[in-house]
């Protein structure tokens, strides 16, 4: 008993570990799928692109598509989606000469009896059966054939004359390794390789190395605890606005130089100067189709004025004290500060950072507590920025 126990809490022990097992098998499976769909549709972009350059037809053909094959375990789902982009991608640039035909004969599985014997195929494999059923003659059929060898994705491609030898008047092999990242080009503007790699690269020049952001910021206090404890400052919104420069088109090292206002009516003004310097952490430059993710630290010097300002002080403060001072000249000070953080650029137009930041001149003040303190260094506000980059 005591063993058979034993082999069942083994067994249902094991069970959450092959559900993850099973679940990181069908995401790896997921993601391959997605990598092969998007080479195979490379491959066919590249095929009708050759037969803009060469038609095969000097005028319009009817062709009838005899069968997508892809590499097994894909399905018939991707079947169905090559063979949508093919039609699409032919639609798209009728300069191909190819026109695709609907040939229901030609698709379907037909028997054929004769004195040599009886023959089960499809029609577009027996031409003499197309023929007398007065279909198939003088059309081609396209075969495409997508495999998978090794690391590379292999598409062949053959046209055949629909007619009693099968002739082959058209075929040609092209490859693409799984690394290499598919190009995306649209259909309707369909371009060889090389001009889309070239135009990716002049949209990347293109953006110059100045870009103009917009920023909305906002910086919180932390609180300080214990029986002497001061007022924090309220958090602090903050419009920006200035130049962010790169040094280098890939954009790895990028600077800033901004200028910042800040105001809450009845309650505070404020102006600042801020520099920055950033590094990508994601790759070797910055890309168009992908998420970038930067670190940077830099300096802010900051004026502010305002009822709520006067926790602004290393000297303790208080809601009272703070009112009373108020029926006086406005409290004010100005500073300066240290920040670190990370910043999330969106398709080179957006950005979303958070950072922490220290005050020096506050370091022993007891109206600022600490969000993060890291080598005796007080951090005692934290900020989040959300940008627009023109």
């Amino acid at each position: 008993m005591l063993c058979l126990w034993t082999l069942m809490c083994g067994v249902a022990q094991a069970t959450p570990l092959e559900d993850a097992r099973d679940a990181e098998l069908l995401r790896a499976r997921g993601e391959v799928a997605n990598q092969v769909q998007l080479s195979a549709y490379d491959l066919l972009d590249e095929l009708v692109y050759q037969w803009m350059q060469e038609p095969v037809f000097a005028t319009q053909t009817p062709v009838v598509l005899a069968g997508v094959t892809v590499p097994v375990g894909l399905g018939t789902g991707l079947q169905g989606l090559l063979e949508n982009h093919l039609a699409n991608l032919l639609i798209q640039n009728p300069s191909t000469n190819i026109a695709l035909a609907h040939c229901p004969s030609c698709t379907a599985v037909v028997v054929h009896s004769g004195p040599e014997g009886t023959v089960v195929s499809r029609g577009i494999d027996n031409p003499k059966v197309l023929e007398k059923l007065g279909s198939g003659s003088g059309k081609h059929a396209l075969f495409i054939d997508v495999e998978a060898e090794g690391t590379w994705l292999v598409l062949r491609a053959r046209i055949t004359q629909l007619t009693p030898d099968l002739p082959i008047v058209w075929s040609h092999t092209l490859s693409t390794s799984a690394s290499t990242p598919a190009l995306l080009r649209q259909s309707a503007n369909l371009k060889s390789a090389e001009d889309a790699r070239k135009e990716y690269i002049e949209v990347l020049e293109a953006r110059g190395p100045v870009t103009v952001p917009l920023r909305l910021g906002v910086r919180t206090y932390a609180i300080r605890t214990g029986n002497q404890a001061g007022t924090a400052p309220p958090p602090f919104l903050w419009f920006q606005s200035g130049v962010e420069l790169s040094p280098t088109r890939n954009q790895v090292w990028t600077s800033s130089f901004m200028v910042g206002y800040a105001i809450i009516p009845q309650a505070y003004q404020g102006l600042m100067g801020q520099v920055r310097i950033s590094r990508l952490l994601t790759g070797r430059h910055r890309s168009l189709t992908r998420p970038d993710l930067y670190f940077f630290t830099g300096g802010a010097v900051s004026s502010v004025w305002g009822p709520a300002t006067g926790s602004f002080s290393n000297d303790r403060q208080t809601a009272d004290l703070i009112i009373a001072a108020a029926n006086g000249d406005d409290p004010g000070a100005t500073f300066g500060a240290f920040h670190v953080g990370v910043d999330l650029r969106l398709g080179n137009r957006v950005g979303i950072s958070t950072f922490i930041e220290t005050l020096p001149g506050y370091s022993e003040s007891r109206n600022f507590g600490s969000h993060v303190t890291f080598a005796g260094i007080r951090f005692q506000s934290f900020g989040t920025e959300v940008s627009f980059c023109f």
